[in-house]
């Protein structure tokens, strides 16, 4: 299953109401206005029936249990394409009970892009069992995924899904779909201060029992505008709530949802992933009628480090579309505030004349041989949010997509520090893990890596590619090569960690013949692995120390230390203190000054 095309997609979800559904009452845990960002679709690209549900559950949900008795006439959702296969049987609506797999219902009818409400042939009673809503297709090869989430908010069991009609999965990270109930109209009075509140885990590190700035997803049950709200928040370890009042900048319109931002309260328990809850009480200065507890899993620790990513792309010297993508990234990493650190793989489909054994071993991470593409590209080796693969693709001609991804990486919780010191004898990586991951397998890999390295004598396919920037061959150098790895294992050594967290690692230094590059740098990152599990893969954290003709400058944490912030070098290793008009290196990657 992979994420397709969502960037392309224009997804203004309003409040479209088909004809004969004018007297239904809506009732989703989901947004009906999702921006094309927030959206994420799901299918498997072949021929087969896909089908998702939404668990509505009077256990979960005190507003159910006010509409016990009341029908369910129906099921309003979205798809991202026309499925008009009533005839064949193939498109419809589902009702299960109990299990997403014990399906009462299917009522046979043609699907639309857009939103779809369409009512059962019999109504369904709300009671004591849990009621499981959604719809099924039948995709084809090459047609947009059916399935649409919106990705900000993972309200816990609205995201079950079966492909090829196997088996039921509940998809917990990949946001809520977009499927509701249709209820009778007499149900509206149940729900006139209803609404439901949910932290969108942006921050994702908090410290224990603080405030914090964070998102809080918001959405209404009602058809009266939201203009004030109050939740009672408490996070695992906490003994009472906190209760916030909140002043929306903007009304939250009926059955409409928001993001905001405000103060939030942590809890008082450690852990990578926590319980936070938040309930609304109060709704315009009202006692609001009792809805669901949202609760989102945060990541809470004293050992807050600084996150500096690590963009690792696979790339080759035979990769037709590969320089453009490293184009366009570049400039966004120029663009991106903060340091990262960038390597290059050579392998993942076709190797060359800088492939390495480090290269080689981490191909395991596109999930089997059938899976290696070039140019790929991984983000602290994370599956982002609303995806399934660490890898991503080429997206389109512009710094934007991975300037976003950046973003998403810069901001993903730290859990390691690492530092590096190196001499002419030896190469020391040192730091700490955060207390609570001292018992888990951690690795520690450690690369000498040449950047600036020009195409004369190390060609590169694409360059006279038609579509390809006009400057693409004035400023494109390979970059980020692996010349060397430090240990044992190409892929990363086990990494030996004290009850305190602290570690350190020594390794001889490496006098390595290069390709001519313009620099060198030190880079080490400190990351689980888990090649049968690609989500058990993330880097904790990463450093790097830039290796000049001077010696080595100090980075902490991707930072670097007094006037080496701004160091410039020519194309000869040189360091440059007045840079004129050309081409330079500094911090490890190309500078264009114009």
């Amino acid at each position: 299953m992979r994420q397709g095309g969502i960037y392309t997609l224009l997804y203004i979800i309003g409040l479209l109401w088909s004809t004969g559904t004018q007297a239904q009452v809506p009732y989703s845990y989901a947004p009906n206005e999702v921006a094309p960002e927030e959206l994420s679709a799901m299918g498997g690209n072949k021929s087969q029936f896909v089908q998702g549900m939404v668990l509505f559950d009077c256990q979960a949900d005190p507003a159910l249990v006010r509409l016990k008795g009341k029908s369910i006439k129906g099921v309003r959702c979205y798809v991202r394409a026309d499925y008009k296969q009533a005839r064949q049987k193939r498109s419809g609506i589902l009702a299960s009970t109990g299990t997403p797999g014990n399906i009462i219902q299917t009522t046979y009818a043609d699907l639309q892009a857009g939103w779809n409400d369409v009512l059962f042939d019999e109504p369904l009673t709300i009671g004591d069992e849990k009621i499981y809503l959604g719809f099924q297709a039948y995709e084809t090869l090459g047609t947009p995924y059916p399935l649409v989430a919106y990705a900000a908010a993972t309200v816990p069991q609205s995201c079950w899904v079966n492909q090829g009609k196997k088996s039921w999965e509940e998809y917990k990270d990949r946001g809520t779909l977009l499927i509701g109930a249709l209820l009778d109209d007499d149900a509206a009075p149940l729900l006139e201060r209803t609404a439901y509140a949910q932290n969108t885990t942006h921050p994702q590190t908090v410290a224990p029992d603080a405030d914090f700035t964070g998102g809080l997803y918001v959405h209404n049950f009602a058809t009266a505008p939201i203009t004030r709200l109050k939740i009672a928040m408490q996070g695992a370890g906490a003994t009472t709530p906190t209760y916030r009042e909140i002043e929306l900048p903007e009304p939250i319109g009926a059955y409409g949802s928001k993001v905001i931002t405000t103060r939030l309260h942590s809890g008082l328990t450690e852990g990578t992933s926590v319980d936070w809850n938040a309930t609304v009480t109060e709704v315009n200065g009202s006692a609001a009628q009792a809805g669901r507890t949202g609760t989102t899993p945060l990541y809470v620790t004293y050992d807050n480090f600084i996150r500096t990513p690590i963009v690792e792309e696979f790339t080759s010297q035979r990769c037709i579309s590969c320089p453009q993508m490293a184009y366009f990234l570049e400039k966004a990493l120029d663009e991106h505030e903060g340091e990262v650190v960038y390597i290059s793989h050579h392998s993942g489909f076709a190797k060359d004349a800088f492939t390495s054994a480090a290269d080689q071993a981490l191909v395991y991470v596109f999930g089997g041989y059938e899976n290696e593409y070039n140019p790929a590209i991984m983000y602290n080796r994370a599956v982002f949010k609303g995806e399934n693969g660490i890898v991503r693709g080429i997206r389109d001609m512009s710094p934007a997509p991975y300037l976003e991804a950046l973003d998403i990486a810069a901001d993903m919780p730290a859990m390691a520090e690492v530092n590096i010191e190196a001499t002419d004898a030896e190469v020391r990586v040192s730091g700490r893990v955060a207390r609570d991951l001292t018992e888990t397998p951690l690795y520690i890999s450690c690369y000498l890596v040449e950047d600036g390295i020009g195409t004369a004598d190390y060609p590169q396919m694409g360059m006279d590619d038609a579509d390809a920037p006009a400057d693409l061959k004035q400023v494109f150098r390979h970059n980020g090569v692996i010349l060397h790895y430090f240990t044992e294992d190409a892929a990363g050594d086990r990494l030996t960690i004290q009850p305190d967290g602290k570690y350190a690692v020594a390794y001889p230094a490496a006098a390595k013949e290069g390709f001519g590059g313009t620099g060198r740098r030190l880079v080490a990152l400190v990351h689980k692995m888990n090649k049968d599990d690609l989500r058990e893969n993330e880097v904790l954290n990463a450093a790097q120390v830039s290796v000049t003709p001077t010696g080595v400058e100090a980075i902490k944490n991707g930072q670097p230390t007094g006037s080496q912030l701004s160091a410039v070098y020519d194309l000869a290793g040189r360091r440059v203190m007045s840079p004129q008009r050309g081409l330079y290196i500094r911090g490890g990657r190309k500078l264009l000054v114009r």
